[in-house]
């Protein structure tokens, strides 16, 4: 156990994506430090890149579904699988609808918000569209509910709005974020909820300030709750 310390330690210091951030930021500080220490602790035990990988393929190199489908096979953990096929199958239903194009250029695109000392976090459009000659970044979220508090949205318009749309290439434009949560009326079968950036005002500068030192204490909090559960 031992050994893993540092291994966790050095986690709490890497960020992960945007929305998975925010999810742990929390109003108050000890709150937060018992969401930092659990995602560090236990973390996920299926990962969705793979989904989010073939969903960019959908619109950026304009896969069919049958072609998403059968990349969705090399998912290994059956689980995992199934549930890539129900958000591929909702995902490319609302592709079609929307007509989303997305540009080879972007694909690699990422930028780091600094939230705190050393602590930087990654804010990654899934994909951008071209939409009537204006750039537009797309965040996709494949969570099986979507349960971001308005305040958790207000962090997660703010990071994408200072970090994406501050940039040369978006001034102008909204960032929509799309999400996969399971259907009311289902178990399994996955629906499409969006959102525009602009729909929840940004933090100012005082609630930034507040943020931030929320989150510094919260890490430090944390540190100790992983150190003690090791020790």
């Amino acid at each position: 156990m031992k050994k893993s310390l540092p291994k966790l330690l050095k986690k709490l210091s890497r960020p992960p994506a945007v929305h998975n951030w925010v999810k742990n930021i929390r109003p108050r500080r000890d709150a937060t430090a018992f969401a930092l220490h659990n995602f560090a602790i236990n973390p996920p035990r299926t990962s969705l890149l793979s989904t989010v990988s073939i969903c960019v393929a959908i619109v950026v190199d304009g896969i069919s579904i049958t072609q998403a489908l059968k990349c969705s096979d090399s998912i290994k953990d059956p689980a995992a699988q199934q549930r890539a096929k129900w958000i591929l199958k909702a995902f490319h239903s609302e592709k079609e609808r929307k007509g989303w194009a997305g540009i080879q250029i972007f694909r690699d695109m990422i930028e780091f918000f600094p939230v705190s000392a050393g602590v930087r976090v990654p804010v990654k459009p899934t994909f951008v569209v071209n939409d009537n000659g204006k750039l537009v970044p797309y965040f996709l979220i494949c969570w099986a509910k979507m349960d971001l508090t308005p305040y958790q949205k207000r962090i997660l318009s703010t990071l994408i709005s200072e970090a994406i749309l501050s940039l040369e290439e978006f001034r102008g434009s909204d960032a929509v974020i799309i999400c996969t949560p399971v259907a009311a009326y289902s178990k399994n079968e996955r629906s499409i909820q969006t959102w525009k950036a602009s729909g929840w005002p940004v933090l100012n500068d005082e609630e930034k300030q507040a943020l931030f030192d929320r989150y510094a204490g919260a890490m430090a909090d944390a540190e100790k709750m992983i150190i003690e559960s090791l020790g």
